[in-house]
């Protein structure tokens, strides 16, 4: 039986419904489709393409759609896109694949893009695929244009046990990298990267004088040795990202440092970062003693590769309405090894439930500096936010590098604006340690009726630099 829908073609074989290509130059867009299963596909003089077929036949602006007649078959291929073009997993009755249990399996086992599976143009929009065993990056964007990139109801499972390698062994799901040009409304959505102790989710990379924004928005992440949000600026590029509605759990395995949320500034690149609705927890206890929940990271001293190190960077980085719990290390850690930087911080409405903080020593950790008189800046604004249950500190500020340091925090009807309302209890060893400068900290709730202050040498402040009351 063979119905005609819009110019294409249906086929019942074998109780199989499936949807072969019809290629019309007459059409804009043309459309093509492919399937997992060619046994369901009765003889005809219209077949299903391949995905080198597609890439080669096809246009900029051409959908290219991936029938999914049996769940349990996983399509070798790869394909780099052209602009405009789509790829999009639907059933045999066109729908998209939203479901994560139902989308199209995808993977690419030999050497053909470098074990990529899918290449990027601009403006590309992938959707209901799931990408298995990754060798290298199952969506690549890398030094094109790939503005527009819209990426939505996605799974990423697993990686190869041969697979490409960055420093710490890992590969990422989804890469972008550019070192020139605007990236522009880069988005990625409605997608979950799960189980791989050599996986990474989410790696954006900028460098020259290239400028992103990035919009990421209910992903989740489970079982991964690496970072679900890892955004690396350097020299002086510039990146917007928002990251709304996630959750992540066990990051870190293989023993490693994949915090979870990153924004890493080198060079005199700058970044403004906005972290909303995001539930971290660590339920295996993953990862090592630098596998925070969420950290900010200024690169610099002791580090080597001086010529990268921050000279001028600039972060503006906001957390709200979020929960970190159980983290393995410092829940939120904020770390300038830099100079002559600024970092302007906010964490708003937030809770922060356990943990062992083993390097900052907070369920806040924030250290100032990693030399002395960095000249750096650093402001920190604390409201509506719980701190409860670590075992250290509720927050702590480090001057590691020592000297003269130049920061404003306000837990609390200081110049930043602060409304206070914070909640510091039962956190093993106090609810601050301070490094001598004046912290605002008023209409905030304690784990007694005042403070608990330490300095940095853990010793008992008697007359501790807070305004509390």
């Amino acid at each position: 039986m063979k119905l005609t829908i819009g110019g294409f073609y249906q086929f019942l074989s074998s109780g199989i419904l499936f949807l072969a290509a019809s290629v019309s130059s007459a059409q804009s867009p043309r459309e093509f489709y492919i399937s997992n299963d060619p046994s369901g596909i009765e003889s005809s003089s219209r077949q299903s393409v391949t995905l080198a077929e597609a890439q080669s036949q096809s246009s900029a602006g051409d959908i290219i759609y991936l029938v999914n007649l049996d769940p349990e078959i996983a399509l070798e291929g790869f394909i780099q896109l052209k602009p405009r073009q789509k790829l999009i997993g639907v059933d045999a009755r066109g729908r998209l694949l939203e479901d994560s249990g139902s989308r199209f399996v995808l993977t690419n086992s030999s050497d053909a893009l470098d074990g990529a599976i899918v290449r990027l143009a601009d403006h590309n929009e992938i959707a209901g695929i799931h990408f298995i065993n990754m060798r290298n990056a199952a969506i690549a964007g890398e030094m094109v244009d790939y503005s527009g990139t819209y990426l939505h109801h996605n799974s990423f499972t697993g990686n190869a046990e041969e697979h490409v390698e960055d420093e710490r062994g890992l590969v990422y799901a989804v890469s972008f990298d550019a070192n020139n040009g605007d990236l522009t409304d880069i988005r990625i959505e409605h997608s979950e990267f799960n189980d791989g102790e050599d996986l990474g989710a989410i790696r954006v990379f900028q460098a020259g004088n290239s400028r992103g924004s990035y919009r990421f928005q209910n992903n989740h992440f489970r079982d991964l040795g690496g970072r679900p949000y890892f955004v690396r600026t350097k020299n002086t590029s510039r990146v917007e990202t928002i990251i709304l509605d996630s959750s992540a759990d066990n990051i870190g395995r293989g023993d490693r440092n994949s915090d979870s949320i990153i924004p890493y500034l080198m060079g005199q690149s700058e970044q403004v970062m906005l972290v909303r609705n995001y539930h971290f927890k660590n339920t295996l206890g993953v990862g090592n003693q630098s596998n925070t929940g969420i950290e900010a990271y200024m690169f610099g001293f002791p580090r080597e590769d001086e010529a990268n190190f921050c000279t001028d960077c600039k972060l503006t980085f906001k957390i709200e309405d979020s929960v970190i719990e159980n983290a393995v290390t410092d829940p939120i850690q904020f770390s300038n090894s830099g100079k002559n930087s600024q970092m302007h911080l906010e964490i708003r409405n937030t809770r922060i439930i356990g943990g062992t903080p083993r390097q900052g020593g907070g369920g806040i950790s924030l250290n100032l500096q990693s030399v002395e008189e960095s000249g750096s800046h650093i402001t920190l604004l604390v409201e509506n936010t719980e701190i409860i249950g670590t075992d250290g500190y509720g927050f702590t500020m480090n001057n590691r590098g020592g000297g003269m340091y130049s920061a404003v925090i306000d837990l609390g009807g200081g110049s930043l604006g602060s409304a206070g309302n914070n909640l510091f209890r039962e956190n093993d060893k106090g609810d601050m340690r301070l490094s001598g400068s004046r912290v605002h900290a008023l209409e905030n709730y304690w784990n007694e009726e005042t403070p608990s202050v330490f300095n940095s040498e853990d010793q008992f402040y008697e007359s501790a630099p807070v305004v509390f009351d």
